[in-house]
């Protein structure tokens, strides 16, 4: 009796074993798959962080950062924790909040005005800004004389600080600030009409966009007066 219990027994055949294998090691590599990850999960990395509001323009001191362990995606510029020591010196480009994150984006290594140079604020109308302009782009503003007089248009050579800023007003205007020499800084601030024309950075000379607007081969004359 015993034998024919015996006999009657579940085995399997050898190509059940084999798949029944299979499935236990699938199983497993999945278990090991999903530990990697939710571990994955919890990593951390030390990164540099604000400990309090940094101005726009401010050299950075060393009791101005810290260190902190963030989970950050890779894809998110941050500066390591490793490279604490590398930036007090460097400026703020941007206004820094409490808390951020620090990243290379928001540092510069020259003062955001040097010596000799101001910065300017120029209002022009939504849409006459050149294409390409971006941060430091070499510029000339072109101050077009009033209309009853022959005069030459006044021409200031200047780099953007800033990426152009909007208005909020209902005069469709864009503001955009550009560092010119402290003597010009005047002429500049007190013109009501100021055309924007960006130079190609190789030579500084010729202007590679100019607005599109009436005065269009006044500009461009004058720039190739001022080359």
């Amino acid at each position: 009796m015993t034998e024919e219990i015996e006999r009657r027994r579940f085995r399997p055949s050898a190509r059940r074993r084999n798949r029944i294998a299979a499935g236990v090691a699938l199983g497993a590599v999945a278990i090991g798959g999903n530990v990697l990850v939710y571990s994955s999960l919890d990593d951390s990395t030390a990164v540099v962080q604000a400990v309090r509001d940094i101005p726009a323009g401010t050299q950075i001191t060393a009791d101005m950062l810290r260190t902190v362990d963030a989970d950050v995606d890779s894809t998110v510029e941050v500066i390591p924790g490793g490279q604490l020591d590398l930036i007090p010196g460097r400026y703020a480009k941007v206004r820094v909040v409490s808390g951020s994150l620090l990243s290379n984006l928001v540092l510069q290594s020259e003062p955001l005005v040097t010596a000799g140079r101001s910065v300017v604020a120029v209002r022009v109308p939504d849409g006459s800004l050149p294409t390409g302009l971006r941060e430091r782009s070499r510029v000339q503003l072109v101050i077009p004389p009033p209309t009853s007089s022959a005069e030459a248009p006044r021409v200031v050579t200047g780099h953007t600080v800033g990426l152009p800023v909007a208005s909020n007003s209902a005069l469709s205007t864009t503001t955009l600030s550009v560092e010119v020499d402290a003597a010009d800084a005047p002429t500049v601030a007190a013109a009501d009409d100021v055309r924007v024309v960006l130079l190609d950075p190789t030579d500084g000379a010729d202007p590679v966009v100019v607005p599109d607007d009436d005065a269009a081969d006044d500009i461009a004359a004058a720039a190739g007066e001022d080359g």
